[in-house]
């Protein structure tokens, strides 16, 4: 490697004799050396803010709560904010399933907080509304023993009189509004943190879903259409401090694309490290034709959509002024409308090399699927939303026509391309952690069990994670592969996956991360 790209690629003899006098040479004493992997779909600005945030909904032991405090207090510096939400969650929700009344509050209070993060104010939230506050946090509000309940609230005491750290009503709502706003410094220390998640898991480039702030606060949107969409100045401020170490394909937002070119954004140029040329948007969450078995419901559009007529202008709109639409779509009825937009826009627009994309591609039709094919579509799979939607796929579709609900292997049968994507850090409502190593979704993807016959194989795998996002943000020819010129952006392995069973990829590590020729990650 010289100047970040890849200036020999052979034998030892063949590296050797390229690398020149005063060379680094590394022995890699047989190891994998594979492309650095692209994750093609992330939400980094909400990885930052996670990282401050003790994911405890899904827990059910209070010392199980305490030790996801202490892990996030571990991470971030002292004095900052740690909080969470939905305390006892997965029992009272299972609770309402049952039809059954919910079991008591879970047994939290300051004291176990205290322990967990000495050095943090924590403020977490319960599933039955109430808060708990550790010490610090009833110390910055000002909480004390004497100060009389919030009007339409009340502070849990002990026996003594002191508070729990526990507050109902009113009393937890302002000690909740009085947490300190999200300020772009905040999201850089959160950032750093994510970023070092990514070099760890071998991850060189991201294409994450993004926005333009100068656009976002002109805008007079209907619904929070931008939710979960990063602040592009984060990359930016990260890229000028010479701390970003990732790559990032930038989604903008669809919905705004004239803003977006009248900015001066162009599809397919480059901002250093950012590059730009997809708008995203999302159309369902789930639209089916029919109404599922099991709830009568079908589904509908999602808060973001205005209506039917402005998605489609938008698309041909952005497609006319050279953006390839990326677009969340997850029922049958969703598919057929998008790929009906596609298809206008294709029809009407000049011809030119177009990378559309589709986003999750959950329960797309037969005939969808041979259409996805037909347009050489990339398809956007999360391997970790189908293992959490066996169950109700199965209730909502029927046996027979689950079969085809994640339709992988049928998508790469009729055409399309696929990119594994982890859809990082996970789903925003319930705070559901997604996997982010590549090597953890190579193996969902590999050792799929549920109609294992829509399974990839290690090859296809690991293409979905290098060169099929490369060619999908126009990049073939710089990155995806371990080829002569190419960015030098690679990962070391510390074994080779390709002659591995799935759990056998799942447990392989990640050695060396390498972004353009620099080590941005190693394990001693």
């Amino acid at each position: 490697m010289r100047d970040g790209r890849i200036v020999a690629v052979g034998s030892d003899a063949d590296a050797l004799a390229a690398a020149g006098p005063g060379a680094e040479i590394v022995d890699l004493r047989g190891r994998l050396v594979l492309p650095g992997f692209i994750d093609g779909h992330t939400h980094l600005g909400n990885a930052a803010l996670w990282a401050f945030e003790a994911a405890v909904s899904g827990l059910r032991e209070p010392a199980a709560v305490v030790g996801a405090v202490a892990a996030v207090a571990a991470r971030i510096p002292r004095g900052l904010w740690i909080r969470g939400g939905d305390i006892g969650a997965a029992e009272a929700w299972e609770a309402d399933a049952r039809g059954a009344a919910r079991p008591p509050a879970m047994p939290l209070d300051r004291h176990a907080l205290d322990r967990a993060a000495p050095d943090h104010p924590v403020l977490l939230r319960r599933v039955d509304g109430a808060y708990v506050a550790n010490s610090q946090a009833l110390a910055r509000a000002r909480h004390t023993t004497e100060e009389p309940d919030a009007v339409g609230g009340r502070k849990e005491r002990d026996g003594t009189g002191r508070l729990t750290g526990v507050l109902h009503g009113r009393d937890g709502q302002q000690m909740a509004d009085l947490l300190p706003p999200t300020s772009l410094e905040l999201e850089i220390v959160g950032a750093r943190l994510a970023l070092e998640d990514l070099r760890r898991a071998g991850i060189t480039s991201i294409h994450d879903v993004a926005r333009l702030d100068a656009v976002s606060q002109r805008q007079l949107f209907h619904t929070h259409v931008e939710r979960s969409a990063t602040d592009l100045e984060l990359f930016r401020e990260l890229q000028r401090r010479g701390e970003l170490t990732a790559r990032v394909y930038a989604f903008l937002t669809l919905a705004v694309w004239r803003d977006i070119v009248a900015a001066g954004i162009r599809p397919r140029t480059d901002e250093g490290l950012i590059r730009y040329g997809a708008l995203k948007a999302f159309i369902d969450g789930y639209l089916m034709e029919k109404p599922a078995a099991d709830s009568g419901y079908a589904g509908d559009f999602t808060f973001r959509v205005v209506d039917e007529a402005t998605m489609a202008a938008d698309i041909a709109g952005a497609d006319a002024a050279g953006f390839d639409p990326v677009v969340h779509v997850t029922g049958d009825k969703g598919h057929r409308l998008l790929l009906d937009w596609f298809e206008a826009a294709i029809r009407t627009n000049a011809p030119r090399d177009r990378r559309f994309r589709v986003i999750h591609g959950w329960y797309p039709s037969a005939r969808e699927i041979g259409r996805i094919g037909a347009l050489s579509l990339t398809v956007d799979v999360t391997p970790q939303q189908q293992v959490n939607d066996v169950a109700s796929a199965d209730k909502r579709l029927g046996p027979e026509r689950a079969r085809s609900a994640h339709p992988w292997r049928s998508l790469v049968d009729a055409g399309a391309r696929i990119d594994l994507v982890s859809d990082w850090p996970g789903r925003f409502g319930d705070r559901r952690p997604n996997p982010l190593a590549p090597l953890e979704n190579i193996a969902l993807a590999v050792g799929r069990t549920w109609h294992p016959e829509q399974a990839l194989t290690v090859e296809e795998a690991i293409a979905a994670y290098t060169i099929a996002p490369a060619w999908a943000s126009y990049e073939e020819d710089r990155k995806g592969s371990v080829t002569l010129g190419k960015l030098a952006d690679l990962v070391v392995l510390s074994r080779d996956i390709l002659t591995l069973p799935a759990d056998e990829i799942r447990t392989t590590r990640v050695d060396m991360t390498i972004l353009g020729g620099r080590v941005v990650h190693r394990v001693a």
